[in-house]
């Protein structure tokens, strides 16, 4: 893990808080992290559809719009401000935009997006964090309130050969190199098999019994083979039906500080979608600060 810049997608509303307090405390013990982007881009079209700004240009409109976050949000990042490069621009689509500022090549940089949650309790993803190329770069949902410090860490497991494990440990371990203090639980959830077993000749009872042994073998497995970088972890083996419903369960009893997951599901690997696990678990909107990895 090698992070030098952080990319903040400016919502210019209370979202922006919790990702700005986040970028704050990162910025503060990642000593490798020397640019911080505040970006924000223009729907110009939309804009002008709207009376009130008929006679205000995009160019006005990205003036006015640049010197607030000058004003509002760079001085927040105190003795940092230096490092802080506001970028506005005017552009219809966030993804081109997002594409037009920044190279592909973007593996050191984290972006960090606000985690808006609806009345109804669901999570907004953007669709640029699912369909970018660039979005080989991990990124930060961070929900409001999401606050800091970092005491503890869920690391989601997900216990397969070609799965995501490698990176959730090394990523969890590099933030234990920044935050010594810092917490990590290893955590899976073993699905009840009620779904997918139709034809099996077994009561599900059975079933969930051996998936459950299997799982408990595969976790020790794990951490046997992984003990150099899992000796200080917790581990949490969690069982139930809904690997989400499971997370949110243990996210709202024990109220981590961060929780990372991986990116791709074990049959989407080789694209820039993520996976139904991770999609699932953004859209629910947990209180948690979530890095895709």
């Amino acid at each position: 893990m090698k992070i030098d810049k952080l990319f903040i997608g400016l919502d210019l509303s209370k979202y922006d808080n919790a990702c700005i307090e986040n970028a704050h405390y990162l910025l503060n013990h990642i000593p490798s992290i020397d640019t911080v982007v505040l970006y924000h881009n223009i729907k110009f079209n939309f804009i002008g559809e709207l009376d009130e700004f008929t006679e205000l240009s995009s160019s006005q409109l990205r003036e006015k719009i640049l010197k607030h976050i000058k004003k509002n949000y760079v001085p927040l990042f105190e003795e940092h401000s230096e490092k802080v490069i506001p970028t506005v621009t005017d552009d219809n689509s966030t993804i081109n935009a997002l594409k037009n500022q920044l190279a592909y090549n973007t593996s050191s940089t984290l972006f960090i997006f606000g985690s808006k949650s609806q009345e109804d309790g669901t999570g907004d993803v953007p669709m640029k964090t699912v369909s970018l190329k660039m979005f080989n770069s991990p990124a930060l949902f961070c929900p409001s309130p999401a606050n800091t410090p970092y005491k503890t860490l869920f690391a989601a497991i997900d216990l397969k050969t070609k799965g995501s494990d490698k990176n959730v440990i090394t990523w969890s371990n590099n933030f234990r190199e920044h935050f010594p203090n810092l917490e990590v639980t290893g955590v899976y959830v073993n699905e009840t098999p009620l779904a997918y077993f139709p034809y099996i000749e077994k009561g599900n009872d059975q079933i969930a019994d051996e998936l459950w042994h299997n799982c408990e073998a595969k976790f020790k497995k794990l951490a046997e083979t992984q003990k150099k970088h899992v000796k200080e972890w917790n581990f949490k083996l969690l069982k139930g039906n809904g690997v989400v419903q499971n997370l949110k369960k243990a996210i709202k009893e024990e109220k981590p500080d961060l929780l990372i997951v991986g990116r791709n599901s074990t049959f989407l690997r080789n694209t820039n979608v993520y996976g139904s696990t991770t999609r699932k678990l953004l859209m629910s909107a947990p209180k948690v600060p979530i890095l895709v990895i």
